[in-house]
């Protein structure tokens, strides 16, 4: 078996896995491409775009058909199944495409059961479609590496090498074995590249022109960046023209052969468009669904790393990245790599070198009417993704591959067969990984439970008899940070439409500054509707908590489950079947610490914290509030909850005045109490109206719920014996 053979069956490979480990509608605008291509072949026609109005391809309405036609015809001629496209293509309604940085929630779409193998109905016919890509794929990798052939048949290393690095580009299989009109362009691109090639060899002839012209109009039908070839193909003829390689009657005659085959093939889409949108290209519909911009030179170039990053290895809706040093690989070699191009480029000029001449000027020619076009367009809308660079993967690769050779051929005197391929292997292996490191953890869905884990706080709501939230597991942040808990859900029913989760924060005078966190159950992905009676499940959440708050403190969060589309809120009922309004829970700590400032400063020991000074007013007027302020460290973890009390009066007689309850007004519950927590707790002291005016003595400490308060240890080693902080004396008047 021939090296482009066994090369050939390694893409294929590779794309069969991307497949399988990216679920359906997982792939960038896949949700649109299988809405317009379900849309022909269920007979629907080419539709009209209209802004403002919710379809199934949205913006991909307005894309050249013939990728979207193939697909139907297809499926009309095989009679693949689509009846149930509509069960299975759930849209998630709290997306994050483009966040790459959040641990959950990166799908588009929800997934179920149904999308097991051996997928029948409409998963079954969208596997196919994908299929369909992969073998555009195979395409692809096969022409660019005829299309170098054939320019220098004497170095066949070059075109073995471009087809690898076009081939174990980790980002091409995943994007070849899409449901994507990119792939047919791509395909399209390098067969066009490899027809010119062989003009550019063995000359012009009828038959040789009128490939060109189906090619030319099937990538204008493709996606508009096909033009981009029309252009291309012009500066291919005029430089033979140049070189005296066909004469000048030949160049029109056929160039009219050409570009007529090209527009009777196309035209009519872009008249439909003048006529439909007063625009040949429709651009101005797709961008009014799609979303304008309007962005300067500075903040395009801020994107230049994530859109080469995103040429190489960014999967899923550009929201799964690989390790950091796959990264520094891929910028390190291209840096490389753009310094040998140089000296390649300087080395062809000097030794003349009609092979490589020609290469060059392909390569940066036709990779400069891609990148301007795609310049051009994301200017307009965000659309900075490397995958749109593919039509040009061939050339580009081509480039990389002969920089890199040149810099082996400069630095490494022996092994350079090994150094020449090195970055081809490395990148091989990083397409192998991908599917199973990166992408397919990301979609894995709720992680089954038996019961629930030993530390677990057991709530037992149940939400609209549908599901149950069994208890839950509470994190610690610190400012700035995601609060990490997770929530275990039991499934009684199915329900009729996919439910979301809400965790909505219980603002506080300590926590201001947390993020509502709205998404669908099991990490974003699962349906609520394949919720199958007995199934219990655990839930991670991560909850954004800003600057804003004052640590330490615990933060409580509403929860509940809902229907996006409706707003319905699903009716909740604690463990014994009453009704309740709201499910509390206490979710996690905020841990940090506070500048304290006691007006007047103490050490006393007082079970398991020191209070360490009290903030307290000289003087009260009877019928008035006064706040005092209790400064306290922990020095141990608490064996059992503790609750404060301030009294006022004689110690040996019930108080006068009191406010005994938790820690900070609640907000640091003694059961989240750590060693090095330090915290201000205030205390509203209401005073009698009937209070005789005098001096009265303030004290504090610590009691368990049953009334034991704890023992109180003075600086001096003295322990009193009414287990109370003296507080000094407070004058009340009339």
């Amino acid at each position: 078996m021939r090296p482009i053979h066994l090369l050939l069956l390694s893409f294929a490979l590779i794309g069969a896995l991307f497949q399988i480990a990216t679920p359906l509608f997982e792939t960038p605008d896949e949700l649109w491409h299988v809405g317009m291509a379900a849309h022909l072949a269920r007979g629907g026609g080419l539709p009209v775009q209209r802004p403002g109005e919710d379809t199934p391809w949205r913006q991909e309405g307005s894309q050249p058909p013939l990728y979207y036609a193939m697909l139907a015809a297809f499926s009309r001629l095989f009679r693949w199944p689509l009846e149930d496209l509509e069960a299975v293509r759930v849209e998630n309604r709290h997306p994050s495409p483009g966040n790459a940085e959040l641990p959950d929630n990166k799908n588009m779409a929800l997934h179920g059961s149904w999308e097991r193998f051996p997928w029948p109905g409409a998963v079954g016919t969208l596997h196919r479609w994908r299929l369909i890509s992969l073998l555009l794929g195979l395409i692809t990798v096969g022409a660019i590496y005829a299309a170098v052939r054939t320019v220098a048949p004497g170095r066949p290393r070059w075109a073995l090498g471009t087809a690898a690095l076009t081939a174990w580009n980790p980002m091409f299989p995943f994007v070849m074995s899409a449901i994507n009109n990119d792939t047919l362009i791509n395909a399209l691109s390098a067969l066009t590249l490899w027809a010119l090639a062989r003009l550019w060899r063995y000359g012009m002839t009828w038959p040789r022109a009128i490939l060109l012209g189906l090619l030319l109009g099937l990538a204008a039908l493709s996606k508009l960046s096909g033009l981009a070839l029309w252009i291309f193909t012009a500066g291919v003829l005029f430089a033979l023209a140049w070189e005296r390689r066909l004469r000048i009657r030949s160049l029109l005659f056929h160039g009219i052969l050409i570009y007529a085959i090209a527009g009777l093939l196309s035209g009519w889409w872009f008249l439909r468009n003048w006529m439909l949108y007063g625009d040949p290209t429709g651009l101005n519909a797709m961008l009014e669904i799609f979303g304008r911009r309007s962005v300067t030179p500075a903040q395009l170039l801020a994107e230049a790393r994530g859109f080469v990053w995103s040429f190489w290895a960014v999967w899923g809706w550009f929201n799964i990245v690989a390790d950091p040093p796959v990264y520094f690989f891929l910028e390190t070699w291209l840096l490389l790599s753009g310094i040998g191009a140089a000296f390649a480029i300087h080395r062809a000029w000097r030794r003349p070198d009609p092979e490589a001449w020609a290469l060059w000027a392909g390569a940066l020619g036709y990779t400069g009417l891609i990148f301007a076009g795609l310049v051009r367009w994301t200017s307009m809308t965000s659309a900075s993704q490397g995958r749109l660079m593919f039509p040009a993967i061939g050339p580009i690769a081509w480039m990389l591959w002969v920089g890199w050779e040149s810099i082996v051929e400069r630095g490494i005197p022996w092994g350079r067969t090994v150094g020449r391929w090195a970055p081809a292997v490395i990148w091989m292996a990083v397409a192998w990984i991908a599917p199973i490191r990166y992408i397919a953890p990301t979609y894995a869905g709720p992680t089954p439970i038996r019961e629930l884990p030993p530390q677990a706080r057991r709530v037992e709501a149940v939400f609209g008899d549908r599901l149950r939230l069994l208890g839950y597991l509470p994190g610690t942040v610190t400012l700035g940070g995601a609060l990490h808990l997770t929530l275990f859900w039991e499934c009684l029913e199915p329900t009729a439409r996919p439910w979301s989760a809400f965790l909505h924060p219980v603002r506080t005078p300590l926590v201001q500054d947390v993020r509502q966190v709205d998404r669908h159950p099991g990490r974003g992905l699962f349906s609520t509707t394949d919720c199958r009676p007995g199934f219990r499940f655990a839930d991670p959440y991560w909850v954004p908590v800003g600057t804003g708050n004052i640590p330490p403190a615990v933060i409580r969060l509403h929860v509940g489950l809902y229907e996006a589309d409706t707003g319905w809120i699903a009716p909740a009922r604690d463990g014994r079947g009453r009704p309740v309004e709201y499910v509390i829970l206490e979710a996690g700590k905020l841990r940090g610490t506070s500048v304290l400032s006691p007006a007047v400063p103490l050490n006393v020991r007082v079970g398991p914290a020191r209070l360490i000074g009290v903030d307290r007013p000289a003087e009260v007027r009877r019928g008035e509030v006064m706040t005092v302020t209790l400064y306290w460290q922990v020095e141990a973890v608490p064996s059992t909850e503790w609750r404060v009390f301030l009294h006022l009066g004689d110690p040996d007689q019930p108080p006068r005045a009191q406010h005994d309850g938790p820690p900070a007004l609640g907000e640091l519950p003694s059961s989240w109490w750590e060693p090095g927590d330090r915290f201000a707790d205030p205390h509203p002291l209401w005073i009698p109206g009937d209070l005789p005016p005098g001096l009265y003595g303030l004290r504090a400490g610590l009691y368990q719920p049953g009334g034991e308060r704890a023992e109180v240890v003075m600086p001096d080693g003295e322990r009193p014996p009414h287990r109370a902080v003296e507080l000094g004396e407070i004058r009340v008047l009339p």
